[in-house]
């Protein structure tokens, strides 16, 4: 088939030559005929008219054929520039390889036919061998045989290596098929993403896979065939020396000159020669074959080379193609992010101040980040809807597995657009205070507060929570609303201190310590009675009192800001003291225990000895 093309190309090859060159050779007459006849014109005026009128043939002849032969020059030089690109090596090898394997199937059908019968034909001699007695009488015919079982063995192997000879071919012809098919496939324009990307490499490392399984099958077939005709060689030598041989033992042996030995020798000789070129064609015939399954080879090599040679440039062309795609959106993206920092450097702080101007700047970049990806989705809209398919695919996996990365990344949507914290408030989730540092897509900053101090001061150490507390967890917002919370101080005073003279005292301590709170959280209770529409507190101080074991309790409730509320607790205990030093006539109480001594007599010491009066009641104090 690849010798029958190579005959067609060199056909037309030699066909457009001939051509050329009639096509030369007119135009040369031509010219020559021309400059004849404007020489006669020239001179002769009776038939200046008619030669003028052929002049104008032969020029509008010489016209054409000037304009016919640029015409087949550019077309050469277009089939050559064709022919040296990639898919034109590709189109110009598939050229010489069939369409179909339906011959070469019959072919291997009728080659599987001969194996069976030539392997039937072995095994009859072989059987026959095996039944001869082994005896002096025996020996020949037993050579015989085990010759002609040799020589179907050289048989039934130039079959088998014809039969690799079709597959090969057929391997070639179905090469050749997937190659039009994956043409025909990827002949319309193939957009660049990336899957494209990935699948032009991973077909170009396959193919260089191929190619590399070809040399080592060619290189393999090659010292075969090397092994092939070698032994033809010999078998060559040997029936020339049988010749030879057998013209010695002619010469010894006549018919007046008879020698036994010398005739059942040259039988012998005569049978070995026979059955050596009986062997010849099957050796023949292997070499054949096995040349024939290395130009196959061969020819699948280098249409793998060439395939390889075109899926490499279609990875360079839509790798650059991919490249310059991403040119606009990087350059947008660019764009945003100049944006994003004037605003944020230049415009932002003449609005926002601290707390609200880190978290405008938090917002912005993150802003900033989704519409730099939604300009990419628009841009790799193919490559987003593969990374969705695939995360459908293992959907719910990922869910299972990361569950708690999602609930604390959609905790921050619920955090933000409710709105019920930001930055710089105090929380309390879970028992730990402290005050919001920051508010990140997966979790919340906080500086702690309180602890082991006792008192509202930060302790020093940061906590992270992840952002899903929102959904799970109780949390406290001292400043929600308005920053203005309630506190509780408990003071006791003995049964015997005036009630009414203790109110009076701590009402007014209350009240003096606390007006500037007070006054301050009626103003922010406004705000919030107007965002819920539900009244607020009473805001004004507030003595409670109850019974306690030992004496009466006072409970003072005052307001004051979350941030100071340790300040006001202290200095309302510290004018508490101050105070209750002056009014010597309000005594706190403490918790007392009275031991009695028991008088009665008892059959114990005491009845013998009498009752000990150096002991009296007594109170232990604590």
């Amino acid at each position: 088939m690849i010798k029958k093309f190579c005959l067609f190309l060199v056909s037309l090859l030699a066909l457009a030559s001939a051509h050329a060159a009639r096509d030369d050779e007119r135009i040369s007459q031509l010219k020559e005929e021309i400059h004849t006849i404007e020489a006669m014109a020239s001179d002769d005026t009776t038939d200046k008219a008619r030669l003028q009128q052929r002049l104008a043939v032969m020029q509008q002849e010489l016209t054409i054929l000037e304009t016919r032969q640029a015409l087949e020059g550019k077309e050469r030089g277009l089939q050559a520039v064709v022919r040296t690109t990639p898919l034109g090596k590709i189109k110009d090898r598939l050229h010489g390889i069939a369409s179909d394997t339906a011959a070469l199937e019959s072919k291997q059908r009728d080659l599987i036919t001969a194996k069976i019968a030539v392997a039937v034909e072995r095994d009859q001699l072989v059987r026959q061998a095996a039944e001869l007695k082994v005896d002096a009488t025996t020996s020949t015919r037993r050579a015989e045989l085990e010759e002609r079982t040799y020589t179907k063995n050289e048989q039934l192997r130039a079959l088998a290596l014809q039969q690799e000879a079709v597959e090969s071919e057929m391997d070639l012809v179905r090469q050749g098929q997937a190659l039009r098919e994956s043409m025909r496939v990827n002949s319309g324009s193939t957009r660049p993403s990336v899957r494209n990307v990935f699948e032009r490499r991973r077909q170009m490392l396959g193919d260089a896979g191929q190619s590399e399984e070809f040399v080592a099958r060619v290189r393999n077939l090659t010292e075969n065939l090397h092994n092939a005709e070698s032994a033809l060689e010999l078998a060559r030598l040997k029936i020339a020396k049988s010749d030879e041989e057998l013209q010695l033992l002619e010469r010894q042996t006549n018919f007046l000159r008879r020698n036994t030995r010398a005739e059942q020798f040259l039988a012998s000789e005569r049978a070995q020669k026979l059955l050596l070129g009986e062997r010849l064609p099957f050796l023949i015939d292997q070499v054949e074959a096995l040349r024939k399954t290395r130009d196959y080879t061969l020819a699948g090599q280098d249409l793998a080379v060439q395939q390889r040679l075109y899926v490499e440039t279609q990875y360079s062309e839509l790798r650059d193609e991919y490249l310059a795609q991403l040119w606009w959106p990087g350059a947008i993206a660019l764009l945003l992010i100049g944006l994003h920092l004037v605003i944020s450097r230049l415009v932002l702080p003449r609005r926002y101040q601290k707390e609200t101007l880190f978290l405008a700047r938090r917002l912005g970049r993150y802003t900033v980040a989704l519409l730099i990806l939604l300009v990419f989705a628009f841009y790799l809209i193919e490559d987003l809807t593969l990374v969705a398919t695939t995360l459908g695919l293992v959907s719910a996996a990922i869910v299972i597995s990361i569950q708690d990365v999602f609930a604390a990344f959609f905790g921050w949507f619920a955090i933000m657009l409710g709105r019920k914290f930001t930055i710089g408030d105090r929380l309390e989730i879970e028992g730990v205070r402290g005050d919001v540092l920051d508010i990140q897509l997966l979790r919340t900053t906080l500086t702690e507060v309180n602890n082991w101090l006792g008192v509202d001061q930060p302790t020093g150490r940061v906590l992270f929570i992840p952002n899903n507390f929102i959904f799970k967890s109780k949390v406290f917002n001292f400043s929600h609303g308005h920053p203005y919370i309630w506190g509780k101080i408990d003071v006791t005073v003995t049964y015997a201190t005036p009630t009414a003279g203790a109110m009076a005292l701590f009402t007014k301590v209350l009240e003096e310590e606390t007006r500037e709170s007070f006054d301050e959280a009626r103003a922010a209770a406004a705000e919030m009675e107007r965002r819920y529409g539900v009244e607020d507190a009473d805001y004004s101080p507030k003595i409670y009192t109850r019974i306690a074991d030992s004496g009466v309790m006072f409970s003072l409730l005052y307001v004051s800001h979350y941030r100071s509320s340790s300040g006001t607790r202290n200095r309302i205990n510290r004018r508490l003291i101050a105070e209750l030093e002056t009014h010597k006539h309000i005594q706190l109480a403490y918790n007392t225990l009275s031991v009695l001594a028991s008088t009665a007599v008892s059959d114990g010491p005491s009845a013998v000895l009498g009752q000990d009066v150096t002991q009296a009641p007594f109170s232990i104090k604590r």
